[in-house]
Order: C-alpha cells, then structure tokens, then sequence
C-alpha cells in the first residue's frame, strides 16, 4: 500500500475504531486496505516462518547434543567419584576434589 493511500486508510480506520459507521463508499475502501494489508502482513509472517525454519532446525540439534552432553558429563562425574573412592580406599588418604 502507498503512503497515500495508507493516510487516507488510516483516518477511515480511526473512525471505525472509534465507533463510526462508515457510509458504504467509505467502507468499501476501508476493508479493500485491511485486506491488503493483511495480505502484505501473512506475506511477511511466511516469510519470517521460513527464515526461521533452518534455525529451529540448529536449535534442536543443539539441544540434543547439550542432553548427549550433560548425560556424559554424569557419567564423568561418576567416574571421578568411583575413582576418588578407591585411592582413598588403597592409601586412607581422600583426595580433596569431589567432583
């Protein structure tokens, strides 16, 4: 929509806003512009959709490589444990790191 044509769609949309019931010329114009404009706005929301495509893609990637993640950091630290257990165990002497 041009910048005129938005002017004059605005003032008409500010009395309908405000109540107004537009005679019928009037309001042919009004919603032929709100059809527009709403073309124009599901036009760019597909648009932000498909950008937004390969980046939910890489967040579920992330996501599911920050689960393999925390899942090995577990048995690290299990690891550690177990391993801080039996030199405690072989020289009575516990290490101190508590991982």
């Amino acid at each position: 929509m041009d910048e005129q044509r938005q002017r004059i769609w605005w003032a008409l949309h500010r009395r309908v806003s405000q109540g107004e019931t537009l005679p019928d010329e009037d309001n042919q114009i009004y919603q032929a512009g709100r059809a527009e404009l709403e073309t124009e706005e599901w036009a760019s929301l597909h648009f932000a959709a498909e950008t937004l495509r390969p980046l939910q893609e890489r967040l579920r990637e992330l996501i599911v490589r920050n689960q393999q993640l925390a899942r090995q950091e577990t048995l690290l630290r299990q690891r550690a444990t177990d391993l801080e257990k039996q030199y405690a165990a072989l020289t009575g002497e516990p290490l101190g790191i508590e991982v």
